[in-house]
């Protein structure tokens, strides 16, 4: 006999196949202009207008070569996407069938079987049309009709211009890009950004499906979890599809699965009305605090992940839906300072300094951006770079449920923008509606996911608005549509929607600060207040004075070029790998890109003098990297030592670093610290040890060197040592050497080195320089280790350098013979499921910035752009396919500062 639990599982897999799927197969067709005739091709969905063409071999690849521009002609047309197909008696004769589209990009009208069904205009929503009476027993026919996004955005441009513009009117030239993005519920980085091409998407961008309703269809599963003394109430809310016959009772049952001897669960009946304009329900669980373990960011705990299964049942229908979720508080502290306000996260009541990048959409091609091999090991390779959160940028999507799995499941915390970026937008009656149902669609979406620990509701807006970027900083106009969209419309639907997450307006911006001047009165740049953008192209990258004391540094970043092996499958000729071709210009984006880039090199670095055009190529691109990888490092460790302490004028408790930006969308220089390939640069290195839990660092002002170490760690420790070497370059045994014992590491703070010590720190400063300009032949050519350890000699922290100024680009550097010895022998791999391959590195004298690379050889190595300051180090090769040692020694090359002069 069986139970009713029993059958309720049966039904539910029963009824569980009863959707069917339209993804795959499609046709695609555009009529043109250019051609005589309509072209037809094969289609795929979930996919795009750009990628079908391609592999249809209508279209060159996109990325090679100019082709971003040969191809623009795509985005300019309309075209149709068709698919025929068949459905079973079960959908036929269902009271109710929906036909859902996760994702259409963006303007489409759609046609099932003649009959126009709906039309779409928002990327960012889910739309969901009623089919019932629509659907054939025979063949169906679904249609959809695409419109050019650009004309779209033009035609809205020219009539809103009737009353007033809503700028910018375009990207600058160097974009290569297209008009009026801003007028659009579309991805805003696909007309062009200064690290990206314009490819003006059309397509069916995620998966679509028809769904029969027998009495319910369980559409959405939100939970909202609030700590309450010593237990965790988790409100529970279901949003259903209901038939329109008749009004329906429904059992409701929860269970939280603790662990497989323990569930806790509840259950009610509920009436759902078939005239309710939004069916929704909910159901209350109780958790005891002591049955479940917290989930915390990477770094600071485990992230434990809960499964609860939701059941609906009615006398002839069941749906269940399953979802994750972890337990954590979650505070955006902005208490009053000396002056100002703090701004940091309190994640389960402990401070957390946020350390990490930002993230733009993993592809251009919206259907590419949840690739899962490239979207987990973006993040995996955050984790492994000590990264706790990452910022989804407001320019690109939200994200798919793969990346905030991910997220959830590596302790990322998420900074979440809305889909808003250095523009003014429209406020028009269609456009603000659109963008509330995207708002609570994706708030609904997303809110179960722990990652997720903020919501935003634009990048830099308020700072193109106050810093009258576009010329609308004295019109009030302007002024007036801000509000109405970020204030009245999305920080009242999200703080409605979610009560268990912070919202700010805007990023940079004041926080609770600007809320004293309607959000739009301050300059956002304060440095006591919220968060701060910095860039600086023109001053000296490795000189630590010049960055903002900030509360928290959203954005900041230097430009550096992609490896020579991601660079050389796009080319047509080996010309165009020189720095001043006309290729590497339209590749460079950032107007006076490559003139800052140069220039920033330059302060510290020699530049190539080579006259072999490819190895100059080459030799910039491990000297930009150098100069990026060095520039975020010193910035980062600035702001991490600045986390403790306010200064005289109130500036410090600096608690968020998180540099731009973590990936590109294409080959060519940007902020990345991975490459369009996957390849790790130098900064993604240098990240893993700048984001360390406990560093070492410096901070050098009036010949006064006072030392920092920084911890995250949440327990003290007691009987550190910090060694202190002093290397002239052309000697591989220090001159001097400083023994510093019995340091106390405060926990979560950073640790000054006591006052007995300091009042010695002169001295030491004057030792150096005197040393240093004692052992050679031009002036402080020395470079000073720190090295802190525990009580038995094991690092504690990553060893850090303080380089003299302008030393490496003054001197000439001594020659090391460096050799590689690759080990036969393979070890247990750790970070991808293929064994690893041990290398034995020697030099005869110091060597800097020593850089390795695989060639074609997927993988990446335990450290990278390092120096050696001993004879030997051994390094690990992380593959991620299978490699012998034979084929890794063939492909290794190594590059170092001194032999590339």
């Amino acid at each position: 006999m069986r139970t009713f639990f029993q059958f309720i599982i049966i039904v539910f897999l029963v009824n569980n196949t009863l959707s069917l799927t339209l993804d795959g197969s499609w046709i695609g067709k555009i009529t043109t202009n250019k051609h005589e005739q309509e072209i037809t091709f094969s289609a795929t969905v979930p996919g795009g207008i750009y990628t079908d063409l391609n592999k249809a071999h209508i279209i060159p690849n996109n990325l090679n070569e100019n082709n971003d521009v040969i191809n623009r002609w795509v985005g300019n047309q309309s075209v149709i996407y068709t698919k025929r197909f068949y459905v079973n008696n079960t959908l036929l004769n269902a009271p109710k069938v929906v036909l859902i589209f996760h994702g259409v990009d963006t303007f489409a009208t759609i046609l099932l079987n003649g009959h126009e069904i709906g039309e779409t205009s928002n990327m960012f929503l889910r739309y969901t049309f009623d089919v019932t009476k629509y659907l054939e027993k025979e063949e169906n026919l679904l249609e959809i009709f695409f419109s050019s996004p650009v004309k779209i955005a033009e035609i809205l441009h020219n009539k809103q211009a009737l009353k007033y513009v809503i700028p910018p009117i375009c990207t600058p030239d160097s974009y290569n890009g297209e008009c009026h993005v801003n007028y659009i519920r579309k991805m805003q980085a696909s007309f062009s950004w200064d690290w990206g091409p314009a490819f003006p998407s059309m397509g069916i961008w995620k998966s679509v499906e028809i769904i029969p309703i027998n009495e319910i269809y369980i559409m959405d599963v939100t939970t909202d979890i609030h700590k309450k003394e010593n237990f965790w109430n988790i409100i529970i809310t279901l949003f259903f599809e209901v038939t329109s016959q008749r009004n329906i009772t429904c059992h409701i049952s929860s269970v939280l699965n603790i662990n497989d001897q323990l569930n806790i669960h509840n259950s009610s009946n509920v009436n759902l009305y078939t005239n309710d304009k939004d069916t929704k329900r909910t159901i209350l669980l109780k958790i005891p605090t002591n049955l479940v373990n917290e989930w915390w960011p990477n770094g600071y705990g485990n992230q434990t992940l809960y499964s609860l299964t939701v059941t609906t049942a009615t006398s002839t229908d069941v749906k269940q839906k399953i979802i994750h979720i972890g337990f954590r508080t979650v505070e955006l502290i902005q208490k009053p300072l000396k002056t100002g306000l703090s701004f940091y996260f309190q994640i389960n009541n402990v401070p957390i300094f946020a350390k990490g990048s930002n993230f733009i959409p993993a592809s251009v091609f919206p259907e590419l951006t949840a690739k899962t091999d490239t979207i987990k090991h973006l993040l995996r390779s955050a984790k492994e770079a000590n990264m706790n959160m990452l910022r989804v940028w407001g320019g690109g999507l939200y994200e798919s449920e793969l990346f905030y799995n991910i997220a959830d499941e590596y302790g990322i915390m998420i900074w979440q923008d809305f889909m808003f970026a250095c523009a003014m937008y429209p406020t028009t009656e269609e456009f603000l509606e659109s963008t509330k149902k995207e708002v609570i669609q994706n708030v609904q979406r997303l809110k179960n996911h722990p990652s997720i620990v903020l919501w935003a509701g634009n990048n830099e807006n308020e700072a193109a608005l106050y810093g009258n970027w576009y010329g609308t900083g004295t019109e009030q106009i302007y002024k007036t549509d801000y509000i109405k969209l970020y204030v009245d419309l999305i920080k009242k639907e999200v703080e409605q929607l979610d009560s268990t997450r912070p919202f700010v307006v805007s990023s940079p911006s004041n926080g609770l600060y600007t809320e004293k001047y309607n959000y739009i009165g301050k300059d956002p740049y304060l440095k006591t207040f919220g968060d701060v953008h910095y860039y600086n192209y023109f001053n000296n990258g490795w000189d630590m004075h010049q960055y903002p004391r900030v509360r928290f540094s959203s954005e900041y970043g230097f430009q550096s070029l992609p490896s020579i092996y991601t660079m050389l499958p796009i080319v047509s000729t080996i010309t165009d790998l020189d720095i001043h071709s006309d290729f590497f210009k339209h590749r460079q984006h950032l107007p006076l890109g490559t003139e800052y880039l140069i220039n920033l090199i330059s302060k510290n670095l020699k530049l190539p003098d080579t006259q072999n055009t490819l190895k100059r190529f080459e030799d910039y691109i491990y000297l930009s990297q150098i100069n990026q990888a060095v520039s975020v490092k010193i910035q980062t460790e600035f702001y991490r030592q600045s986390k403790s302490d306010l200064n005289e004028i109130g500036e410090g408790m600096t608690m968020g670093a998180l540099y731009w930006q973590l990936n590109d969308v294409w080959q060519a220089p940007s902020w990345s610290s991975i490459d369009f390939d996957g390849r790790w640069k130098m900064l993604h290195y240098y990240a893993v040890e700048f984001f360390a839990p406990i560093i070492v660092t410096y901070y050098i002002r009036n010949m006064h060197l006072s030392i920092h170490i920084v911890s995250d760690k949440i327990h003290s420790m007691k009987n550190a040592t910090l060694e202190v070497n002093l290397y002239a370059l052309n000697n591989i045994k220090p001159v001097q050497s400083y023994i510093y014992p019995n340091i106390t590491i405060e926990a979560n703070a950073v640790t000054t080195i006591d006052d007995n010590w300091l009042k010695y720190s002169w001295i030491l400063t004057s030792t150096i320089l005197n040393e240093c300009q004692s052992n050679s032949t031009t002036k402080s050519n020395c470079i000073t280790t720190l090295t802190l350890k525990d009580k038995t000699g094991i690092p504690l922290a990553p060893r850090n350098y303080i380089y003299p100024s302008n030393v490496l680009k003054n001197i000439a550097l001594p020659i090391a013979n460096v050799s590689i010895k690759v080990n036969d022998n393979h070890l247990p791999g750790k970070s991808f499921n293929y064994p690893n391959i041990e290398l034995e590195l020697t030099t005869d004298n110091i060597t800097l910035f020593v850089w390795l690379e695989a060639g074609n050889i997927c993988g990446r190595f335990s450290e990278n752009g390092f120096h050696m300051f001993e004879n030997k180090k051994s390094i690990i090769f992380l593959a991620c396919e299978f490699i012998t040692p034979k084929v890794l020694r063939k492909s290794l090359k190594i590059t170092t500062l001194s032999g590339i002069y």
